[in-house]
């Protein structure tokens, strides 16, 4: 008779499991905004708390002095459930001011490479969080540790790589940059192949010329690896040919 309605403990949790969900993620898609994006969360939630909740009973009808055991492992168990979730929800937070402190410093200057740091930055926190919350609950964590460890080296490597690949057209711009500083300055009337105009700056990376009232950057590059012709303002009849 205890198996028959164990049967019914566990086949009930599960129906009412899914019912219940779905009335959640119903109430949760009304919401306005993000809070919508958790419907799939709490329907899922939902429908395990309530097959757990089916099990138990039907481990109740079944091997009632288990319940006891079961509630007295789960009170010593506790302390670690909760150090694990407080490491979780620290590595969190890490992650989303590691992530924010790193869109705000490369964000801006490294493109959609700038964009894809901060996301790997708040990943890998989160990875080394997880791993920690894992070795509270004593679960042995050396294999995922050394497996971390591998990756985040190939990701330093790459990082590394990235960055001194990336930075080179930059400083030949920049080194390009102060030798022009040396020939032309603001004023001065430039010709160069299909390039001419008025200097306006000699900018790190770029010549900002002005032609008929508008604006074109070119980049100091291709001023300084081209022959130039400069006319002074001072005296329009003197040119430099470099």
């Amino acid at each position: 008779m205890e198996w028959i309605w164990a049967v019914v403990a566990i086949v009930g949790g599960f129906i009412v499991g899914g019912i219940a969900s779905r009335i959640a993620r119903q109430l949760v898609e009304k919401r306005k905004g993000k809070a919508a994006d958790l419907a799939p969360a709490a329907a899922s939630l939902t429908f395990s708390l309530i097959f757990v909740i089916g099990l138990l009973v039907a481990l109740g009808f079944v091997q009632p002095d288990s319940l006891d055991k079961l509630r007295d492992d789960t009170i010593d168990y506790l302390p670690r459930v909760l150090s694990a979730l407080i490491v979780v929800i620290l590595g969190g937070v890490v992650g989303t001011i590691a992530s924010t402190a790193a869109r705000e410093s490369v964000g801006r200057t490294m493109g959609r490479l700038g964009e894809r740091i901060p996301q790997a930055i708040k990943g890998l926190i989160t990875i080394f969080a997880t791993i920690l919350a894992a070795a509270q609950l004593g679960i042995n964590t050396t294999i995922i540790n050394i497996l971390v460890a591998s990756l985040v080296a190939g990701l330093a490597l790459a990082f590394a790589l990235i960055i001194g690949f990336g930075s080179w057209p930059v400083a030949t711009e920049i080194a390009s940059g102060r030798a022009l500083r040396q020939l032309i300055a603001p004023g001065d009337h430039i010709e160069s192949g299909s390039v001419s105009g008025t200097v306006v700056a000699v900018h790190p990376t770029a010549v900002e010329l002005t032609t008929d009232g508008s604006v074109t950057l070119v980049p100091n590059t291709e001023l300084a690896e081209a022959s130039l012709i400069v006319t002074r303002p001072a005296d329009s009849a003197n040119a430099t040919d470099k």
